[in-house]
């Protein structure tokens, strides 16, 4: 990538069979206020008629096709192409606000090359109609070692809300393919923040619609998930110095058992919710997710 003196902000959306939303999510970019921007949109294969959607926009986006490979390897098609000072990764199932990535490059320009800045965001249904407002914890006074035990506990970034220093992919960072590919965000997250010393800041405005369908949730599977986002926390904690190793586990224990009862009982209902019908886990993934994050 190239061009690190400018303002370009790369929008990277992977697609793969999104044909429902996608008209939408694009044209929630294209009406930004912010004008520096190319998007980029990575075609994974869809049998659907997404790629179709996608030549309707041939003069306003840049389109790339690849065999079907999986959301990881999309990402990182699209992001090597990119040439913007930032990469945003969006969903082609959510919608930015006007003023989204404005606000974005505002905060960020705040900050050294080594900040990650997120925001709430607002959660709504297939149809657009707005559920709730999600509000995250706000830890940017937190210290970095201090914000790291909070991801290492699970706290979750919702990676659509997020503007990151192209920098980072160019010193090797990429979305790893793993087996269960709804962590790959999580995963990346961890691993700049314990390996490269990357710090997140919060801005509390909401500036994304993120939208809940039953296409798009693994209920299902959200035991397993849980269980793999552990096994990853284990395998990148064990790369980094064993010394700042022992440091965390022994914060991370400390933290989670002195965890109120109420917050022990609302993780344990989260790996319940597989067991329920999808239209009533859906409500209560909501309520368990805004709960947990919001209060960690």
């Amino acid at each position: 990538m190239t061009n690190q003196m400018n303002n370009l902000v790369s929008v990277i959306i992977p697609v793969y069979n999104s044909e429902k939303f996608l008209k939408e999510s694009i044209e929630s970019i294209i009406n930004q206020t912010y004008p520096n921007i190319e998007i980029i949109c990575v075609d994974d294969g869809s049998t659907d008629n997404s790629k179709e959607i996608l030549q309707q926009y041939f003069d306003k986006i840049q389109v790339i096709s690849q065999s079907n490979q999986g959301l990881a390897s999309a990402l990182n098609n699209g992001i090597g192409k990119a040439s913007g000072r930032w990469i945003k990764w969006f969903s082609p199932d959510d919608v930015m606000f006007p003023d989204a990535i404005e606000i974005l490059v505002n905060q960020i320009k705040k900050f050294p090359n080594n900040t990650i800045v997120y925001s709430n965001w607002e959660i709504i249904d297939e149809k657009g109609k707005k559920i709730r407002e999600f509000y995250e914890s706000n830890y940017n006074d937190l210290s970095e070692f201090d914000y790291n035990i909070r991801l290492l506990d699970g706290q979750q970034i919702n990676v659509n809300t997020t503007l990151i220093p192209s920098s980072l992919f160019q010193k090797g960072y990429i979305f790893r393919n793993l087996d269960d590919p709804v962590a790959i965000d999580y995963d990346f997250f961890l691993r700049v923040a314990l390996q490269h010393n990357i710090r997140f800041h919060l801005i509390t405005k909401q500036l994304i619609q993120y939208r809940i369908h039953q296409n798009q949730l693994s209920h299902k599977n959200i035991s397993k998930t849980l269980d793999y986002i552990q096994f990853i926390r284990s395998e990148i904690l064990h790369r980094i110095d064993s010394k700042i190793c022992n440091q965390y586990i022994l914060a991370l224990k400390s933290f989670q058992k002195d965890k109120p009862i109420r917050k022990k009982i609302m993780a344990f209902g989260l790996t319940s919710l597989k067991f329920l019908p999808l239209s009533i886990s859906d409500i209560l993934l909501t309520f368990y997710l805004n709960k947990l994050r919001s209060s960690r």
